[in-house]
């Protein structure tokens, strides 16, 4: 599947907006679409590739980030072996060598059970990293598809229309939970809008297609 960059410039404003970059896998694809809508006055850009593991995640991250960045979302480890975590943790840590003190969101993880090896390992990892990195968000999508399996497709894997837009909400109250780096950020929380008003609100998004 062709990698996806996308652009968004969310509700435009005249001062400086926040931004955000978001990279990921196929989940991410299905997500993106609907982040706009959630966080309006918020300059998104989206890098994700269907199937990517993190390695792969992390190079896209490497494409995409520059230092005006506020906030990072790794949404990754869906497509690693869950035999062997450590390669998530390795790439969670290149990340927040290259950020600094830049907030992360990294949401937990669910996939694909392998040689009956689950995904435990993988979020043992997102909390860890999570707790020697104060600030960084945690969405907590594993816990989603345990609570709410009628969000998710027949694969068990990829959510339905309604999961997607479910999961958008999630990061996005994980984008807006990072504490302010930043007067652009500062601002940005101080002026946020409930999220029933937010969910009425759509961005403009560019997208470009990679092969």
């Amino acid at each position: 599947m062709a990698a996806v960059l996308v652009l968004c410039l969310c509700a435009p404003a005249a001062q400086a907006r926040p931004q955000v970059l978001v990279v990921g896998d196929s989940l991410e694809e299905l997500t993106s679409p609907y982040l706009a809508r959630y966080l309006p006055g918020v300059e998104l850009t989206v890098n994700a590739g269907g199937g990517y593991n993190s390695y792969q995640i992390f190079d896209l991250f490497q494409e995409s980030y520059e230092p005006s960045v506020d906030v990072v979302v790794f949404d990754a480890g869906t497509n690693d072996n869950p035999s062997y975590p450590e390669i998530l943790a390795g790439n969670l840590e290149k990340v927040a060598e290259t950020v600094g003190d830049r907030c992360m969101v990294v949401p937990t993880v669910h996939g694909f059970t392998v040689e009956g090896v689950d995904n435990t390992g993988k979020n043992q990892v997102v909390a860890e990293f999570a707790a020697s990195r104060p600030g960084t968000q945690v969405p907590d999508w594993a816990r989603t598809v345990a609570t709410r399996p009628d969000l998710m497709q027949a694969d068990n894997l990829h959510p339905i229309e309604e999961g997607a837009d479910y999961r958008a909400q999630l990061i996005a109250q994980g984008v807006q939970g990072c504490p302010p780096t930043g007067r652009r950020w500062r601002r940005r929380r101080r002026n946020r809008a409930p999220m029933s008003s937010r969910s009425r609100r759509s961005g403009s998004c560019r997208l470009a297609r990679r092969r």
